[in-house]
């Protein structure tokens, strides 16, 4: 892949994210991009016909913040201004630094949407646990990118 389609890919799914209400549920379409699935009738049983089960997901959001977390940290290694700061940040003239602050906004907004996520599966203590370290992965990446810039 790309830069501009692992973006578009990371982007994506934060929006997808970041919609997530009460009650939502997500999967994994064909093309490996996050979607909602909202409550409906036989939404239990049309899930269990196609294999997606609440670990499916906390196994996609730990895998895309992991991936978000490398591929940020690889910018910012390629970027970095070493000799006018005694912290290395990336410059601010340098085009990537945009990528920073377009990731942290949308990191902060599927936060909500990943805690809205919590309430769907309130009634399952394992699953919230994970959704709250996935919420702490996030929230840490977002201090350490904001570092960054």
């Amino acid at each position: 892949m790309d830069k501009d389609t692992i973006l578009n890919n990371f982007y994506n799914n934060l929006d997808v994210l970041a919609r997530i209400e009460d009650g939502h549920k997500l999967y994994l379409d064909k093309d490996q991009l996050l979607q909602l699935d909202e409550p409906f009738m036989f939404q239990g049983i049309w899930r269990y016909c196609y294999g997606i089960s609440r670990k499916d997901a906390i196994h996609i959001l730990t895998k895309l913040f992991n991936d978000i977390e490398i591929y940020m940290n690889a910018v910012y290694l390629r970027n970095i201004d070493t000799k006018n700061s005694s912290y290395p940040r990336i410059p601010k003239s340098n085009p990537e630094q945009g990528i920073f602050l377009t990731i942290i906004e949308k990191i902060n907004k599927a936060i909500q949407g990943i805690g809205n996520l919590k309430l769907t599966y309130k009634t399952d203590e394992i699953t919230c646990s994970e959704l709250q370290r996935i919420i702490d992965k996030a929230t840490s990446l977002v201090d350490n990118f904001m570092i960054m810039i």
